[in-house]
């Protein structure tokens, strides 16, 4: 695969609408790339929506498939295998084992179409704006073909390593982010638990090292107890257990252990739908 992606292709579907699905169909079909999208729920007042797999694969080569889990994966793509070729590349975004990844590889590559991984290293906001980072996992010559497409997405674009590596990134930067946000709204908790304001409170974090782009993205959700999901904290877990079922550390993840066992309970309270801020609520209960 020498060529390169030109403007004139047009030819991306979308499998997935959900929150992700949908941010990169909107930029897509903006910038004129969008052939068509599909998602199990039906949406037919999307742009480009088509009702079936078969109809999307007609119109579009490069195929995104944007859905929660390795279940959900693997059960797309092998509807997709007998009408793939050798003209397609799936690229696929949704954050699952390393090892399933490798074997979804296995299956496309299998009919003679093409594979890479782009996993997502933000949420909605991020998604929408376009600063999106790209992990990519798979062939030079497929990434540098698509390489154009993708820098319209995201301000950076970040070639991991073969298949299963961007996988195994993802998991190391969600988990990171899983305990910091674990520790945020600790912290937030004991201020104002202990007397202090909102404002009091992010005056001196941001004069703080502590300081980060999460503290910043999630300040608002805190101050005004937004919990409308940017990030569901049920996927927040799933990806928690993802990492802990694929840890390879001689010693084991015991921080993580114990963050897993905060969002389970978490979820057992009713917060998985909502943004991963609703552990607030439970350091909040009486």
């Amino acid at each position: 695969m020498t060529k390169t992606w030109r403007v004139e292709d047009k030819k991306v579907g979308i499998l997935g609408l959900g929150i992700m699905g949908k941010a990169l169909a909107d930029n897509l079909n903006a910038d004129g790339h969008l052939a068509a999208c599909w998602n199990r729920s039906p949406k037919p007042d999307f742009p480009h929506f088509k009702n079936s797999l078969s109809d999307v694969l007609d119109g579009a080569k490069v195929i995104f498939i944007v859905l929660i889990d390795g279940p959900a994966v693997l059960d797309v793509v092998e509807q997709l295998l007998p009408m793939l070729t050798n003209e397609h590349i799936v690229v696929q975004t949704a954050t699952i084992k390393p090892e399933e990844s490798i074997e979804t590889k296995k299956l496309v590559e299998s009919v003679g179409a093409n594979y890479i991984e782009a996993l997502m290293g933000g949420s909605e906001l991020a998604a929408k704006t376009r600063k999106l980072p790209l992990y990519l996992g798979g062939e030079v010559a497929i990434i540098n073909y698509l390489r154009p497409l993708l820098e319209t997405l995201s301000h950076s674009v970040i070639h991991v390593g073969e298949v299963g590596k961007a996988c195994s990134a993802k998991l190391a930067m969600n988990l990171n982010l899983a305990i910091q946000l674990t520790a945020l709204c600790e912290s937030y908790t004991y201020a104002i638990e202990s007397g202090l304001s909102d404002d009091q409170y992010f005056q001196v974090l941001r004069n703080n090292t502590g300081w980060n782009f999460l503290c910043e993205y999630k300040e608002p959700k805190l101050r005004l107890r937004d919990y409308e999901p940017q990030f569901a904290l049920k996927n927040m877990l799933k990806d928690i257990r993802l990492s802990l079922a694929t840890d390879k550390s001689k010693h084991g993840l015991k921080l993580l252990k114990n963050t897993e066992a905060i969002y389970s309970q978490a979820k057992q309270a009713g917060y998985g739908e909502e943004d991963m801020v609703a552990l607030l609520k439970l350091m909040l209960e009486d």
